[in-house]
């Protein structure tokens, strides 16, 4: 399930990891893919796991859901709709919350007390009113005051947790190809430098694949390795497309709010971005690819199909192929 949530501000990244180089070249440099574990990413999962916020992963809760005072889990769950997301969309705070923070380099609770006067700051200049600005000052309370506590008592262990994962991960990045693959199936040309995946120990059951900036993934860190690896790839090839896609997209989502025809369908331009990912895989791959067979809730096998079909058609541009296939697709529901 991937998000394309922007945070409330532009954050940093600032990368603590373990890395292997991938063999491609982009102007003359070779582009790294990198898997890694951070503690931002980490923490910010851990509170909307046990605080069961579309995140939930029994084994974790049973082993720290003592780590999180009573009093924090009601406040998180007090405001989940503001702090809960999936499917390209999300609650107000998701943004500042879940992919500010887990997007910054945070050691210790005094820097995150920075990061969160800026939440709040650029929360006043939007016009939030009191409720709101009563939610930030709740949420970030629970934010601060379990941070260095997390760093102490749960992150060593969790970070140990992931370290064979991490090392399996980058011996198999050094044998794949993403960059090559995907600009020679697209036409387009990667420029965004290097590429993380951060993994995380909580939530195996939530949204993974959530992008906190212009080349960085979040993912849990234990999934079947054959689906990661294609879900790798999958998101390589979301970023790589959505300079020119990203317009489409949020003109496709108005057309979509303006048509009435006696259903929900903002689910659409979100379901046919995560499709095309997922056909342009296959043709990679030369096969169905994992994270074809497991986009059901995309509806990818329709829009695959579309894809194959305007294709033979002689469209090949993705951000053309994107919008000819949601007006199909919307014929044919």
């Amino acid at each position: 399930m991937i998000i394309k949530l922007k945070p409330i501000a532009a954050f940093a990244i600032l990368i603590i990891s373990i890395t292997a180089c991938v063999q491609n070249r982009h102007n003359g440099k070779a582009v790294k893919m990198m898997a890694e574990i951070r503690p931002e990413i980490n923490y910010v999962t851990h509170l909307y796991t046990l605080a069961e916020l579309g995140f939930s992963d029994e084994d974790y809760s049973a082993r720290y859901g003592g780590t999180l005072p009573r009093p924090a889990v009601d406040t998180m769950q007090k405001y989940r709709e503001l702090l809960t997301f999936g499917q390209g969309e999300g609650g107000m705070l998701a943004g500042p919350f879940f992919f500010g923070v887990s997007s910054e380099n945070i050691p210790n609770s005094d820097t995150l007390k920075l990061i969160i006067e800026k939440i709040k700051d650029m929360t006043r200049e939007t016009g939030a009113d009191s409720d709101l600005m009563g939610a930030v000052e709740a949420i970030s309370k629970v934010y601060l005051e379990n941070y260095d506590s997390y760093l102490e008592s749960v992150f060593p262990q969790a970070k140990a947790d992931m370290e064979d994962r991490i090392d399996l991960l980058n011996k198999r990045l050094t044998r794949n190809s993403f960059v090559k693959d995907w600009e020679s199936v697209t036409g387009y040309k990667w420029t965004r430098g290097d590429y993380h995946w951060l993994l995380y120990r909580a939530g195996e059951n939530g949204p993974s694949y959530n992008n906190l900036d212009s080349n960085t993934n979040t993912v849990w860190y234990n999934q079947p390795l054959d689906y990661q690896l294609s879900m790798f790839s999958h998101e390589f090839g979301i970023f790589l497309m959505q300079d020119a896609i990203n317009p489409v997209f949020e003109e496709m989502k108005e057309y979509t709010a303006s048509l009435d025809l006696g259903k929900d369908l903002t689910y659409v331009p979100w379901s046919a971005f995560e499709s095309l990912s997922c056909w342009y895989n296959c043709k990679i791959a030369g096969e169905e690819t994992e994270d074809f067979r497991n986009f059901g809730q995309a509806d990818a096998e329709t829009f695959c199909r579309i894809f194959d079909r305007l294709s033979k058609e002689g469209i090949t541009d993705p951000a053309e192929l994107y919008r000819k296939g949601i007006i199909e697709y919307l014929k044919e529901d």
